[in-house]
């Protein structure tokens, strides 16, 4: 993660400026070398004692040493060393005496080099520690890198839940020059102004750093791309007009905003340092965007020409951001860049459904740029119809032509629970929108809609649809081993289901044998299926058909034997008891064919049965073919209300109801088992009761 050291901003040292600052001292040192060398060359060495000025040497290792490390003071050692070691040479040459002190002062300054070298690496590792503790930059007062990184992580993880985040890189164009040519002091008061107008401009909520020696980065928070555009052209014209001590500055600028497809904040800060890098290219002084100004073809360049990390070495993108200097000027690690800007909606399926063109107009052409299959339907009916396949996200308008929104949102949530709905209306309708939630809505949006809001809610939305579907198929296949590895229990399950199922049936004196009659109709319908039938297993579908009315357990006896008409009240009990069955029976086996024949059977193919209004492919297909072998067992029984109808009468209703009633896709399979549907009707034939996994079919 971001947070850890392995992959956080790396920044330069705070003291970095005066690491700069002592430049002008090591020249100064070095001259002062002109001492010894006088003395022993023009004066031949008449100074006594002369080769023990060669300590002197020590000054610009000392010096050196404020670098920070020990290459500086190796640096510093080895010129020393080979200015003493040449003026020897040039002594013996000429016939000159040479000091007998001279071989031992310079195993002084050799071990002195070396001392003072490792004392400063262990300096420079404590001041690191401890800016790596602090929060704030000593020169600027701005933020230092700790807190950029830990500000940016955060705000990652809130993009991932839907709040837009855009990151900005600035960086000051040639200050190096700026240094060289006005000093040291003059470059420190130009960092300092350029720190006022950032923090002058930035919200509380957001956050501007300064990360590097120029280079400063600002996270902000609810922010897209074109609102930190003008943030970061703002600062630009307002340090191209500001009068400094000394000169002139200008910034260029890189824009990144948050996209679903980034995995880490270093691809949300490569991103910003490649539009940083392209500005710079174009001329600097300007600010570009990624995925505007700079789009697939840099990213493919850069990829072309970048190393694998940091210029420092051997990190890769683990270290991205270690050497600050380099952004901006070198393309990003290819591995963090992309061929293009990926479509973060492919694969994804959006249902919307409205009677107009609103939403249409407001987020059609932003879901599709980003790749989702859209689809657009006027009224609910017709987008009952369309359940057949689970979409990822279904937006609906609350009035809608027919059937009202509400009924649309409970039949997306009964036949696709992990489908997110999101619901819009106006910001008045406060019963409506209470309603939509409550039959299962997700979240509830005002109109007019705006595309920042729906891209919050949409980006939130899928990541719920994910979990959701993440976690249905952990428990589906735990369920699964769970069952393969206990027989024995999957077989008492199954058995207590039944007598569960058979206890339903004592009920109703009537219906005694229906659910096995049921199973053997259904049996005879699939078969007619041929190949369709293939995603059905028969297995599942006999277990299906013998416990698909488990739920009239919840009906009382004298309603189901009660001989006159049944009242409103009375008539809502029995269609309840789908939603009853599934709610007794999920806990226990959890199979989606099982679930769907025991919650749909009632359904109609025109959106008018119970209890949940599903229509057309809507409806499973195990749960069509049941309800079809429901109906003619039903209508060939006698019941409390009424006398049993022929054979030939029942098929006719069938036949007549293919469109209204039943599937029409249907018929040609029931008409090719007409025979032996027949047959099982003149023998009451019955299914064999299920046996547990290890047998090896439960078909009749």
């Amino acid at each position: 993660m971001f947070l850890k050291a392995s992959s956080a901003i790396m920044l330069p040292r705070s003291g970095s400026l005066a690491r700069e600052g002592a430049r002008p001292w090591l020249v100064a040192s070095y001259l002062v070398l002109g001492v010894p060398l006088t003395s022993l060359v023009l004066l031949d060495g008449a100074i006594p004692g002369a080769s023990l000025l060669w300590l002197m040497g020590l000054l610009p290792i000392l010096v050196s040493a404020r670098q920070g490390g020990w290459r500086p003071v190796a640096v510093a050692g080895g010129i020393v060393s080979a200015i003493i070691v040449a003026t020897h040479l040039v002594l013996s040459a000429t016939g000159r005496p040479v000091p007998d002190l001279l071989p031992g002062t310079l195993a002084i300054l050799l071990g002195t080099t070396i001392g003072v070298g490792w004392l400063a690496t262990r300096i420079g590792e404590n001041e690191g520690d401890d800016e790596e503790s602090a929060l704030t930059d000593s020169l600027t007062g701005l933020p230092n890198r700790r807190h950029a990184r830990v500000f940016l992580e955060t705000m990652f993880g809130a993009a991932e839940r839907g709040r837009p985040v855009t990151v900005i890189l600035f960086d000051l164009d040639h200050f190096r020059n700026y240094n060289d040519r006005h000093g040291q002091e003059a470059g420190a008061m130009a960092l300092r102004h350029f720190a006022e107008l950032l923090a002058s401009s930035t919200r509380r909520m957001n956050l501007s750093a300064r990360i590097g020696g120029e280079e400063f980065l600002s996270v902000l928070a609810g922010s897209e791309e074109e609102g930190a555009r003008a943030f970061a052209d703002r600062i630009r014209e307002s340090l191209q007009t500001a009068h400094l001590e000394r000169g002139s500055l200008t910034v260029s600028a890189g824009v990144a905003a948050y996209h679903p497809s980034m995995r880490s904040p270093e691809e949300l800060l490569a991103s910003a340092d490649l539009a940083l890098y392209r500005a710079k290219e174009e001329g600097r002084n300007r600010v570009r965007v990624f995925g505007k100004d700079v789009g697939s073809d840099d990213a493919r360049e850069a990829r072309r020409t970048s190393g694998t990390g940091d210029a420092e070495g051997s990190g890769g993108i683990r270290r991205y951001g270690e050497n600050t200097a380099s952004l901006g000027k070198t393309p990003p690690p290819r591995e963090l860049l992309p061929d293009s800007l990926p479509q973060f909606g492919t694969g994804r399926t959006i249902l919307l459904v409205e009677h107009g063109t609103d939403l249409e107009d407001a987020v059609g052409g932003y879901l599709r740029r980003e790749g989702f299959e859209l689809t657009t339907i006027p009224d609910a009916s017709s987008a009952i119809q369309s359940l057949g396949r689970e979409f990822d996200l279904v937006l609906t308008d609350l009035h809608l032509p027919g059937l009202s929104g509400t009924e649309l949102v409970r039949a997306v949530k009964s036949r696709w629970p992990a489908t997110q709905v999101l619901v819009v209306g106006e910001p008045g309708q406060t019963q409506f929108a209470a309603d939509a939630l409550s039959a299962g809505g997700d979240r509830f949006l005002h109109q007019p809609i705006s595309l920042p809001e729906f891209q919050t809610h949409l980006i939130d939305a899928l990541a719920r649809h994910d979990r959701i579907r993440s976690e249905h198929r952990r428990r589906h296949r735990l369920s699964k081993e769970s069952f393969e590895r206990a027989d024995e229990s999957r077989s008492m399950a199954v058995h207590g289901i039944l007598s569960l199922a058979r206890a339903a049936e004592l009920y109703d004196a009537h219906s005694q044998g229906h659910a096995q009659r049921v199973a053997g109709y259904s049996l005879a319908i699939h078969q007619g299926l041929g190949d369709r039938g293939h995603e059905i297993d028969a297995e599942l579908l006999n277990l299906a058909c013998l416990v698909h009315n488990v739920g009239m357990l919840e009906v009382p006896p004298e309603i189901l034997n009660k001989t006159g008409p049944l009242t409103p009240e009375e008539f809502e009990r029995v269609r309840r008891h789908p939603l009853t069955g599934r709610q007794i029976l999920e806990p226990i086996l959890g199979d989606e064919l099982i679930l769907a024949v025991t919650g749909w059977h009632h359904e109609r193919w025109d959106g008018t049965g119970y209890p949940d209004g599903l229509a057309g492919e809507a409806i499973p297909l195990a749960a069509r073919v049941v309800a079809m072998a429901d109906a003619l067992d039903a209508m060939t029984s006698t019941r409390p209300y009424r006398r049993a109808l022929t054979w030939e009468d029942a098929v006719r209703q069938i036949r007549d109801r293919a469109g209204t009633h039943f599937d029409p896709g249907l018929i040609e399979a029931f008409n090719a088992a007409l025979p032996d549907l027949h047959r099982r009707f003149l023998r009451q034939d019955s299914p064999l009761e299920p046996k547990g996994r290890s047998e090896e079919s439960i078909a009749p």
